[in-house]
């Protein structure tokens, strides 16, 4: 693109920001005690470098109520060293540095804080499960006066912006909510009451800072949770903070809402109309937030007015030059955030530091670096999955002259043939980014080689690496060699014929995301359904029938009492698609023997029963597959390692990030 608006400038109250790109605030888990750590200074330092313009951290915690130890804390004043620390950081990489001023509410854990929730009024949360207590009055002042001093804070430690969250349920979403706030006194019944405590809040933070302080507010755009705000309500709090405040930053919804926010389910842009409804009605710079980014898309809802400015918050975890490579206009050479969850969100929920499956150095920056090279070798990389490219990209990046040799006609792996039918939508930009990384580096690629002991022998490399993936396994259930049962990855790279009756063996993440292909394969896609919706072609509810019914009726069993386990932040998502598809699903059953009319399975009261099917799909787990391993062990003069699945079977985040650390020692 000749000009990008992305990449110009902008004011936004006192300040100007070089470009139009913002890191909203992520929950990272990289403090213990409430401090900001070394990690957090290298995370964001690298980040300002690679040429975002606005890095906002947090949420800070402002009192008591507000959360655990592992976030950054603004509750004293003995915070501004810690602080400082990150806002230098930030400003030595050029970009402006904003905290986020977080309250809870009833989304607080009482074993994290040490205290009973509160919220605007009494309820079992629907995110923590806990009871919470309605605010005094008393309170309400409490936490106004506490976001006013945290505010100070954050200036005294060289914020250029504060921000205060009213997103995603927390306490100021709580009591603009007409479904958990039935509080009776001037902060409940109406709108401009509901609204009041974030009217406030806002006018005590603008109060506090000096006006070279630029103040931020995010909101939920809507909260997708049935009876409480929506995008109407959320426009008219936006207006009636608007006067006191720099940017409106609009978020989707709450974190217990049935409508996915995050993942690769979420369709890129789907929320940039919130964003833009509030910006028809508000005279500040509004930012629009989730699944943008893909630069070129960013640009677009830039173009098209829905917005000033733009959240990359994963996007820039994945990779912290995405804003420079813009400018070089490199497209080609970002790495591209999948939206998978994994190692962001997912470790979020057990409270451990957020990484990055395409970028194992997330989190990692100062310890993880692909340093020159003291002596180059030759290195042969057997095996071009996700974990073999990346071994061999960076080792040629240090200096080692690579070559790379696949068996299949193409790179890729499991990922190459997994990632359509599993919904996996980020997963093919991934591979071409990794592609790039080998060209740049100059690793040499042949594709359709079968590596063996002679072909090692004739070219005699001094490294090996062992990269050959994994194979699925072979249950012991009586009946597995029979006609019509095929393998959940046969089934995904779509080299085998399944019949309309189908029982998949396995319940695991493989085979949940399996049944689900299956089910849905001859229900109404995406495209035929916005063209039938566009000329009023069916009733509503037939084409709602009409998405979620296929041609197949899939059964899943599995024997544990609990269905795509290892999916973890992702599990709903997938077990309601399920669900919605029609799909039958047995829990604590065991499949005991394949017969020539269906599946023999044990339920969990002990009783058998025959499942009739005329296909059965096997998704029982893989086994590491490293043949080759076993003939060059003992080869005299050549260093062997093995990597990715075939040295143990796991996730791919497992399998790039152990590469990449083989990659940095070779």
């Amino acid at each position: 693109m000749a000009v990008w608006r992305l990449l110009q400038p902008i004011k936004v109250g006192p300040l100007e920001l070089k470009n139009r790109i913002l890191m909203p605030a992520l929950e990272l888990c990289y403090s213990l005690d409430g401090q900001v750590s070394q990690r957090h200074i290298d995370f964001y330092a690298e980040r300002a470098a690679g040429g975002a313009a606005l890095l906002i951290f947090g949420g800070c915690t402002i009192d008591r109520w507000a959360g655990g130890r592992q976030m950054i804390s603004l509750k004293e004043d003995a915070a501004i060293e810690g602080v400082r620390r990150l806002t230098d950081g930030i400003h030595a990489g050029g970009a402006r540095a904003g905290a986020q001023l977080y309250a809870a509410g009833a989304y607080s854990h009482a074993l994290l804080s040490g205290e009973q929730a509160i919220s605007c009024s009494a309820h079992v949360s629907a995110f923590t499960h806990e009871e919470c207590r309605e605010m005094t009055r008393d309170e309400i002042k409490i936490v106004v006066d506490d976001f006013a001093t945290a505010a100070r804070r954050a200036q005294a430690a060289g914020c250029d912006l504060v921000e205060i969250c009213a997103s995603a349920g927390y306490l100021i979403g709580q009591f603009l909510s007409p479904k958990i706030n039935r509080r009776h006194d001037g902060y409940g019944g109406p709108l401009e009451n509901r609204m009041r405590l974030g009217v406030e809040v806002c006018q005590a933070v603008r109060a506090a800072l000096a006006p070279t302080t630029a103040l931020s507010i995010r909101i939920a755009g809507h909260d997708f949770v049935a009876g409480s705000s929506d995008n109407e309500t959320a426009c008219t709090f936006a207006a009636a903070v608007a006067p006191h405040v720099d940017l409106i930053n609009v978020t989707g919804g709450w974190h217990e809402t049935r409508v996915p926010q995050l993942p690769a389910e979420v369709p890129p842009a789907a929320f940039a109309h919130l964003a833009a409804a509030v910006r028809a009605v508000v005279d500040k710079p509004v930012a629009a937030s989730n699944r943008l980014g893909d630069p070129r898309l960013a640009e677009q809802v830039l173009r098209q007015g829905a917005a000033d400015l733009i959240c990359l918050g994963r996007p820039l975890i994945a990779d912290p030059e995405l804003p420079a490579k813009v400018g070089r206009n490199a497209l080609d050479a970002i790495v591209p955030c999948t939206a998978c969850n994994q190692v962001c969100f997912d470790h979020i929920l057990r409270l451990e530091p957020v990484g990055c499956m395409v970028n194992p150095r997330a989190g990692r920056e100062a310890e993880l670096r692909a340093l020159p090279t003291p002596r180059a070798r030759q290195v042969l990389v057997v095996g071009g999955g996700v974990a073999g490219m990346t071994v061999a990209a960076v080792a040629a990046e240090r200096g080692h002259q690579v070559t790379l040799c696949e068996r299949a006609p193409q790179l890729g792996g499991q990922v190459a043939w997994a990632a359509e039918p599993t919904g996996k939508r980020g997963f093919p930009d991934l591979l071409r980014a990794q592609e790039w990384a080998l060209r740049r580096a100059g690793v040499v690629v042949h594709c359709n080689v079968e590596v063996d002991a002679a072909w090692v022998a004739a070219n005699q490399p001094d490294v090996v690496v062992i990269a050959t993936g994994a194979q699925p396994t072979l249950p012991p259930i009586a009946g597995c060699d029979r006609s019509g049962v095929v393998q959940a990855w046969d089934v995904l790279r779509g080299t085998v014929e399944v019949g309309r009756e189908v029982v998949v063996i396995g319940g695991g993440s493989v085979g949940c995301e399996t049944a689900l292909w299956l089910a849905s394969d001859g229900a109404l896609n995406a495209e035929q359904l916005a063209f039938l919706l566009f000329y009023d072609a069916e009733p509503l509810d037939r084409l709602r029938a009409l998405q979620r019914r296929g041609w197949r009726r899939v059964t899943v069993v599995e024997m544990t009492n609990r269905l795509a386990q290892d999916l973890r932040s992702r599990r709903w998502i997938v077990v309601d698609a399920l669900h919605k598809h029609g799909v039958h699903m047995l829990k604590g059953t065991s499949a005991i023997a394949i017969e020539h009319a269906g599946v023999r399975v044990r339920r969990p009261d002990q009783q058998e029963t025959l499942l009739p099917c005329d296909s059965v799909v096997l998704a029982t787990g893989a086994r590491s597959d490293a043949p080759l391993a076993a003939t060059l062990r003992d080869r005299p003069g050549c260093e062997l390692h093995i990597v990715g699945d075939a040295a143990q079977v796991g996730k791919i985040p497992d399998a790039i990030a152990s590469a990449y650390a083989l990659g940095c020692r070779l």
